[in-house]
């Protein structure tokens, strides 16, 4: 018989991992790590030229200002284009952005299934989620090393080196993926809070008389 239990630390639990996964794919898809100088005759921050993990807004002579990707052929692109710092940030921050997402529905399977395959589904999660926030976090070393390209020399000045942006600012994704790091793990300890919840005393009593859906605060 499949009972359904919500208890207050489970429910955080949840809602950690669902903010921090819907962070890094805000970090993981706009390209708003590096700000560039204000573009001539540019009133707001919206048209700074910027740049991500594979996409990048820039003013072009023929589309004016435009977003898009820079990495045409995938992992695959020239690393004049796409700098081989940047294909590692990429493929750290995609694993930790998918491995993050399987957590959220473990972190609700956990409502009405405490085990599988003999181990706990939290003390799973958990580990899931510290190998995605570890992932997510060397994306973000990552990327700085890659300062010194042309593309962001052109960017941000001549001056531009790891971990040194010159002329450029960091921008919101690259803080939205630093925030994301850490409600990740976060939601890891939380996890275990949630499972000893559900072994309450209270819990195991309402379970006991039958109902099917338990909600203890």
């Amino acid at each position: 018989m499949c009972y359904v239990i919500i208890t207050s630390a489970s429910l955080l639990w949840f809602l950690c991992s669902l903010v921090a996964d819907m962070l890094f794919a805000v970090a993981l898809v706009t390209p708003k790590w590096l700000i560039g100088p204000a573009l001539p005759g540019a009133n707001s921050r919206s048209r700074h030229s910027s740049v991500g993990i594979y996409t990048r807004c820039k003013m072009m002579q023929e589309k004016g200002f435009h977003c898009g990707r820079f990495d045409l052929d995938g992992l695959a692109t020239d690393s004049i284009v796409y700098p081989g710092e940047w294909k590692a940030a990429m493929f750290f921050a995609s694993l930790g952005f998918a491995l993050l997402s399987v957590t959220v529905l473990l972190t609700l399977l956990s409502c009405c299934r405490q085990a599988a395959f003999g181990k706990s589904i939290h003390n799973l999660t958990a580990c899931a989620q510290v190998v995605a926030g570890i992932s997510v976090m060397l994306a973000l070393f990552l990327h700085p090393l890659g300062w010194r390209a042309d593309r962001v020399q052109r960017l941000c000045g001549q001056d531009s080196e790891p971990f040194y942006p010159a002329e450029c600012s960091i921008g919101i994704s690259f803080y939205c993926g630093v925030i994301g790091v850490l409600l990740t793990f976060v939601a890891a300890g939380i996890s275990l809070k949630a499972e000893s919840s559900n072994m309450r005393s209270r819990v195991r009593r309402s379970v006991e008389a039958g109902n099917k859906l338990v909600c203890i605060p």
